[in-house]
């Protein structure tokens, strides 16, 4: 695996991981009593998670068809 090839592969897991946090036990306990229960803010907390994880998978995409293509 060439090095170039790493950074897409990296922003591919690290988009995936991002989208995927918001949905452990973990992440929404710490939420819930960061934002003291606010059901509103932790679902808008856990949509902004969700765009950016989205955005990295977008940018993984796009470097990795612009590295084969």
């Amino acid at each position: 695996m060439s090095p170039m090839m790493i950074f897409p592969l990296f922003l591919l897991v690290v988009g995936i991981i991002v989208m995927v946090q918001p949905r452990t036990k973990r992440w929404q306990s710490r939420m819930n009593a960061y934002f003291q229960g606010d059901e509103r803010r932790i679902k808008q907390r856990a949509n902004t998670f969700f765009l950016l994880g989205l955005a990295f998978l977008f940018a993984g995409f796009a470097y990795l068809f612009r590295l084969v293509g």
